[in-house]
């Protein structure tokens, strides 16, 4: 049985009537062609069905166009909804996004490592840090990477994060001005600096202002499930607010609060979710929450990126974004002040 004929972009040109070069420059992004001789080439790579060989082409420009997206936890809902949006918006920019997942048997700099093999332009890592070898690596690669939710602490990366100091700031002034005074705190790992420091910006105005007190703060604790089961243990400490680092950990508390001790929300007990995931508004939900500036992120990540990649001399740039506090049904209101 006879293969079939791969097509080349010198018979294309041939049909065309245009030279190899035209060709090229009409299959490159941002490349100079006029309307009529793209036209030309179009309509001959059609009746050939001639497509251009990326692999080939990234050969010779030394670029892949591949971006490598590192992402993990899972369980927080917004992280779909990001991997779509970096997706389509760095397809406007004519790359492509290859994911690497952080789980058990894969940490950070096995996924780097990973993404390294195909030769990607860029990196952006979600809500996690690579070691200073591996990020050091990618120096050497000229490969340059961008940290979305984390700060790059002592390896030479950008940075896009939010101000956690101000949000724990806020978080606590807005619970004492809502006339709340026993305070839980509920967060996954422990080892996550920004909920660290968000946690010790909330504690110290509490401290602070004489007027409340911390009576629980739980760690390792992410999910429905583990905010609903986590409630047990609080529910004798009395808080009357609950505060989350995670929208569903908070919808599993609420779940709790209501179904399994018959309490009522924000009367008996209040709670603070974090991500404003879509399901927070859903229903009964109306969850009071923390909403982040999720697209602004992910714009400052991939200009970050991308400017990098364009000049690998540039100083790397960091920026700490401002999150918005979002009141819905499991708060109090506001008093209004005249």
């Amino acid at each position: 049985m006879k293969k079939n004929k791969q097509i080349t972009s010198y018979e294309v040109a041939v049909l065309a009537g245009v030279s190899r070069s035209a060709v090229s420059r009409t299959f490159t992004p941002g490349a100079s062609v006029s309307a009529k001789t793209k036209e030309k080439v179009m309509s001959a790579a059609d009746e050939l069905g001639y497509r251009p060989n990326v692999i080939a082409r990234s050969l010779i420009t030394k670029k892949s166009q591949l971006i490598g997206l590192v992402m993990s936890d899972w369980l927080n809902p917004y992280y779909t909804a990001m991997l779509k949006s970096y997706s389509e918006k760095l397809q406007d920019a004519n790359y492509q996004v290859i994911l690497a997942t952080v789980n058990k048997g894969r940490d950070v700099d096995a996924s780097i490592k990973f993404l390294m093999q195909y030769q990607v332009d860029g990196i952006i890592i979600v809500s996690a840090s690579p070691t200073i070898e591996t990020a050091a690596l990618c120096v050497q690669k000229n490969t340059p990477i961008v940290l979305l939710n984390r700060r790059a602490n002592k390896i030479n990366a950008c940075s896009v994060t939010l101000n956690h100091n101000e949000l724990g700031q806020q978080l606590a002034n807005l619970a004492l001005d809502l006339g709340y005074r026993r305070f839980a705190l509920i967060r996954g790992q422990e080892t996550i600096k920004t909920g660290r420091q968000r946690t010790y910006a909330f504690n110290k105005v509490i401290e602070k202002s004489g007027k409340g007190k911390v009576v629980a703060n739980i760690v390792g604790v992410l999910g429905h499930d583990d905010g609903r089961a986590a409630l047990a243990g609080m529910v004798k400490l009395k808080p009357d607010l609950v505060l989350c680092s995670s929208d569903l950990t908070a919808l599993g508390v609420l779940d709790g609060a209501r179904l399994d001790y018959d309490l009522e929300v924000p009367k008996d007990l209040a709670i603070i979710g974090f991500g404003d995931a879509p399901v927070s508004s859903w229903g009964l939900n109306h969850l009071s929450t923390v909403r982040l500036p999720i697209e602004h992120m992910i714009d400052r990540s991939i200009n970050y990126l991308l400017a990098r990649i364009n000049d690998p001399y540039l100083a790397p740039e960091s920026i700490a974004l401002t999150a918005e506090l979002i009141l819905r049904d499991t708060t109090q209101k506001p008093k209004v002040k005249h």
